[in-house]
């Protein structure tokens, strides 16, 4: 033990603690000049005591060593500055590398130098209580580092807002060593905290089922001020709001806010039960974790909204390409209607003529299976037109959406009812009609729409289950659900649902559901399914909201018509003649005209009042007809007789000429109706002159 007088002032017991001490221990003045040291030191540094009086610890250790001196025992630490640790080498004596402890040394005026001790054997140097008391902070340091770490790698690596919530609540559990952790998110409203996660240990439910406003309790103060705070007797504080279900107990909270953009979107709120308190250091923990949280806050919105750009998109262009496909047949399918209904038009015509003539019971029989054969090729024409979806031959009327719905379901009773019950698979069904608008349509057509889809709902459920369909009012659209709980869709089914010819049944068309799309897009509405395997399927059809009134039954065609001179005009044969009959039977004077330019020069010689033209002709057609019957004989009335009726629009056909159009195939009631209606024109006409 050696030294000299120093101002350092040395307690009596230090020089006997420093000789039973086998740490090797320096006592220096804050110029660094050596002050007390034990024998171990001594040894250590290969001097005599005598040769260390005078010396400054600079003198004994490496350039690394100096350096790590200047940096580490610096005054202005303070005395709470804790201890420093490194590794040096002594410039003379043990050449081993060394772990050194430096600590402030405190007399009546605060800090007068420093203790160092060197070992150079860790488990000895771990067992100083500085030490220990160091490492354990810099493990604590560690293991918040590492939780840093671990959230934002669940920032970066995952968009599943659950996922990282959920890794955040537990982190900051884990370092920050708190009973509860919580994570409340404004809601849409602006107005409403809502937990989204809640790690903890009890009344996870009762905490998942609170409601804050924003302001109100101390996290809703929190949402409101953007400022995090500590809050060691929560009971004490005004602001506390309890959680209902759960028992008042002692604990401390610490509410930081999640910002982004200098928006608050949601608070995580901290919970020590019992005395433990937060201090500070805390408080600065969590709100690195919410920044943290932010971040995944922003990035999963960024993300939901581009998905749903995305999902929006990819709807979009699947409807596009429905429509191309649609289109296509329809094109296809619009030159072979104009020759089915050149067909069927001959057959049902002469049919009809005949039932008129017949006396015979049985012929008649005969014939009226025929005429039926030929109404339901008529159907199947119709229906293959249906895929060019831009009817405009019907004048849509207003219609109650939940009286059309009640008609279906009652309609299809057989199916999902008593078929059922017979095979032992109940369908139980839930109709829930709350829509109070209209909309504007067929009522045919869409009950061809829901019939055919409640029916594939009840093909959906083997086994039997629930089927809801309902209706309601959404702003300016009527929403018809169709849902049921069956086998449901994959993907690739979903894909092709309303495909052409497309089915999944073995004894199925492929074509209902192509027909209701058809259908729907025509009234302006759109339809959209919603399916998982095993998860049921769901329809989803909107039609735009509509004032127009109630439509009415027509009322049976007056005949016969007073008596015209009428010309014909068809380039095929069996059309035109027995059209020629079926006018005939009505006591009109038929002229004929074979094709559209013997028309227009028979328009003179015969002076018709009304001309029934076909549309279709080669090198001169039914346009070219009505211009010229127009310029010649501007009192006479235009019929424009076309198996595409369903794809002019009124205004297009009013414009050049025609009155009137008359859908191929016709019956004799359709030619009737047609005649009064031209007759009627032609004494206006005739009236106004």
């Amino acid at each position: 033990m050696g030294g000299r007088e120093r101002r350092l002032h040395i307690p009596e017991t230090l020089p006997a603690f420093l000789a039973g001490s086998p740490v090797p221990t320096v006592i220096i003045g804050l110029d660094h000049r050596l002050v007390a040291w034990n024998p171990a030191f001594v040894a250590l540094t290969g001097d005599s005591p005598e040769g260390l009086e005078g010396r400054t610890i600079d003198d004994l250790v490496d350039d690394a060593g100096q350096a790590w001196l200047r940096r580490q025992l610096r005054a202005d630490h303070g005395p709470l500055g804790g201890a420093q640790f490194g590794r040096v080498r002594l410039a003379t004596g043990c050449q081993a590398e060394l772990l050194i402890t430096g600590g402030p040394f405190l007399d009546q005026d605060g800090v007068a130098g420093w203790q160092l001790q060197f070992n150079g054997d860790p488990d000895l140097a771990f067992a100083d209580p500085s030490i220990q008391t160091l490492v354990a902070r810099v493990r604590g340091e560690k293991e918040r580092l590492s939780a840093l770490l671990t959230v934002s790698h669940a920032v970066i690596n995952s968009l599943d807002l659950d996922i990282i919530l959920a890794t955040i609540a537990q982190q900051v559990r884990h370092v920050i060593e708190v009973d509860e952790c919580t994570v409340f998110l404004i809601d849409d409203d602006g107005e409403t905290l809502t937990p989204v996660v809640c790690d903890a240990k009890r009344f996870r439910d009762q905490m998942m089922r609170m409601r804050l406003r924003v302001g109100e309790g101390i996290t809703g103060s929190v949402a409101l001020t953007g400022r995090g705070e500590i809050v060691n007797s929560p009971e004490d504080d005004p602001r506390a709001a309890h959680v209902p279900g759960t028992p008042p107990e002692e604990s401390s909270l610490v509410c930081v806010p999640m910002i982004a953009r200098e928006q608050v979107l949601g608070v995580i709120t901290l919970a020590r039960l019992g005395t433990r308190r937060f201090d500070g250091a805390d408080l600065e923990l969590a709100t690195l974790f919410a920044g943290q949280c932010s971040t995944a806050l922003a990035n999963a919105r960024i993300y939901d909204e581009l998905r749903r750009a995305y999902d929006e998109l990819r709807e979009a262009q699947a409807q596009l390409v429905q429509s191309a496909k649609l289109n296509a047949l329809g094109e296809m399918a619009a030159g072979v209607a104009h020759d089915f209904n050149n067909i069927l038009a001959a057959i049902l015509g002469r049919t009809q003529i005949m039932l008129r003539e017949a006396g015979d019971p049985a012929l008649t029989r005969q014939l009226l299976v025929v005429q039926q054969a030929a109404l339901d090729g008529a159907q199947s024409v119709h229906r293959v037109q249906e895929f060019t979806r831009i009817r405009q031959d019907e004048a849509f009327a207003g219609l109650d959406v939940n009286r059309l719905l009640a008609d279906v379901v009652e309609f299809t009773r057989t199916a999902w009812e008593t078929d059922s019950k017979q095979h032992g698979i109940p369908v139980r069904m839930n109709p829930q009609f709350r829509a109070t608008r209209h909309v504007a349509g067929n009522a045919s057509e869409l009950r061809e729409v829901f019939t055919n889809m409640i029916l594939n709902a009840v093909d959906a459920m083997p086994e039997g289950g629930d089927l809801v369909v309902s209706s309601e009012d959404a702003g300016q659209e009527v929403v018809v659900r169709i849902r049921d709980t069956g086998v449901g869709m994959d993907q690739a089914t979903r894909a092709r649902v309303f495909d052409p010819f497309f089915t999944t049944k073995a004894k199925g068309t492929g074509l209902g559901l192509s027909i209701a799309y058809g259908i729907v897009t025509r009234h302006r509405g759109t339809i959209r399914v919603a399916s998982e395997p095993g998860g049921g399927t769901e329809f989803d059809v909107r039609f735009p909201c509509s004032d127009a009134a109630e439509a009415r039954s027509p009322s049976p065609p007056a005949g016969p018509p007073p008596k015209q001179r009428v010309l014909v005009v068809d380039d095929e044969e069996p059309v035109r003649t027995v059209l020629a009959d079926m006018l005939r039977e009505l006591g009109q004077e038929v002229s004929l005209a074979t094709g559209g330019r013997d028309g227009i020069g028979q328009i003179d010689a015969v002076a018709p009042d009304i001309v029934f033209s076909d549309l279709g002709m080669p090198e001169v057609n039914g346009w070219d007809v009505a211009e010229a019957l127009r310029a010649r004989r501007p009192g006479a009335v235009m019929v424009l007789v076309t198996g595409w009726a369903s794809q002019i629009e009124s205004d297009s056909w009013q414009s050049r000429g025609v009155d009137i159009i008359l859908p191929k195939p016709f019956l004799m009631d359709d030619v009737l109706r047609v005649m009064l209606e031209a007759t009627g024109r032609l004494a206006r006409r005739q009236d106004a002159a």
